[in-house]
């Protein structure tokens, strides 16, 4: 899972207006960070079928610079590993990608949102994950995942964005989902910058044609934020 969800936003921010849960919803989207990675150095942890990767991003390093490679399981990487790793990122982060950045924003339906939890401090809904295409495998599969969105009133941010499901999905012939789930969490980068990622996580367990097994887990962690601005 390389930089999956890394880049996060909305294009376009709203007033708060008070119990307007899309409004409440999309106001704390709108607050997260399209440009932080311009400005903002951080390390990123990732692992992936056991193995941890461990790397830093620099935006004052020309493109193609850009990523570091510091450890893979704890061990000093090989001057192979370095390289592979940097081109395996690239330009990764920079102005002129590619935008995919409305994905993961675009999953909530605001249509769906259900206000579950309120208190002084945060509001928690729940949510029907949008499909927003014709295909048949995913629309069976996202049916059967009930999401949850988590805002930070003191400032309206988002907190987390959680996607599970409930009950055994059967999204294509012989295949059975037992678990699923994607959490995506942000915060205040070095504690009082743009809102950013902190963590993805990602977990599907089930079985195919009854006799493969499904077992994916994927980590990434976003830490150790450093302003590097003019």
């Amino acid at each position: 899972m390389k930089n999956t969800f890394a880049g996060i936003a909305l294009l376009f921010s709203m007033s708060v207006i008070a119990d307007d849960h899309a409004v409440v919803v999309s106001q704390a989207m709108a607050s997260i960070s399209n440009d932080y990675r311009d400005e903002w150095a951080f390390t990123e942890s990732e692992t992936e079928d056991g193995v941890t990767t461990v790397g830093r991003y620099d935006p004052r390093f020309p493109r193609g610079e850009r990523w570091t490679l510091l450890s893979v399981d704890g061990r000093q990487p090989a001057e192979d590993e370095m390289a592979d790793y940097r081109n395996d990122r690239g330009d990764d982060f920079s102005n002129d990608d590619d935008d995919d950045s409305d994905n993961e924003i675009e999953i909530i339906d605001v249509n769906t949102l259900e206000l579950i939890e309120k208190t002084d401090d945060y509001w928690i809904f729940s949510f029907s994950p949008d499909i927003g295409d014709d295909d048949e495998t995913a629309r069976k599969f996202m049916n059967k995942v009930i999401g949850t969105v988590k805002i930070i009133r003191d400032g309206n941010y988002l907190e987390y964005i959680d996607m599970r499901n409930e009950k055994p999905i059967r999204p294509a012939f012989s295949v059975r989902i037992a678990r699923f789930i994607t959490r995506l969490e942000f915060g205040k980068a070095g504690g009082s910058g743009p809102i950013v990622p902190l963590s993805v996580d990602v977990e599907i367990k089930g079985r195919a044609a009854l006799v493969v097994s499904i077992d994916e887990r994927e980590s990434t962690r976003y830490s150790d934020y450093e302003y590097a601005g003019t």
